[in-house]
């Protein structure tokens, strides 16, 4: 399974429906050149859907760790990676949390700036860190 090209394919669909599109199977096919290879298309559903269901819970963990930002000030494309991230941190439990971070800030770089993937990786570790506390206490 190609999880690194999965994963950008679905933050591709993620991304376009936050612009209004449906990220449905045009989006997959016209906008990287990927074929999905057994259980991509199934990470990708899934994916997608978790992010459309839990998109409130998603953004309500992004403004908790924004320092004097608000969501609407980010731009959508890390808006999208972090919604993206957060699902796969707290529903996707295959995939260990540090690697979904390093993927995120990547994807954050290519699709935004060096300093998008910084930011992306701010509030990442952040998140992480507060993950980690309350599988402790």
């Amino acid at each position: 399974m190609a999880r690194r090209l999965a994963r950008t394919a679905a933050l591709q669909m993620v991304y376009e429906n936050m612009l209004g599109g449906d990220g449905g199977e045009e989006t997959l096919s016209g906008l990287i050149e990927f074929t999905p290879e057994e259980g991509d298309q199934e990470f990708i559903d899934q994916v997608l859907e978790g992010v459309q269901e839990h998109e409130e819970e998603l953004d309500a963990v992004i403004v908790r760790y924004l320092k004097d930002w608000s969501l609407e000030r980010i731009a959508r494309v890390n808006r999208a990676v972090l919604r993206l991230a957060i699902y796969e941190m707290t529903y996707c439990k295959d995939v260990p949390s540090n690697v979904v971070i390093s993927e995120a800030v990547g994807l954050a770089q290519k699709f935004d700036s060096p300093e998008g993937g910084k930011f992306v990786n701010g509030v990442l570790s952040s998140v992480l860190k507060d993950m980690n506390k309350e599988e402790n206490a």
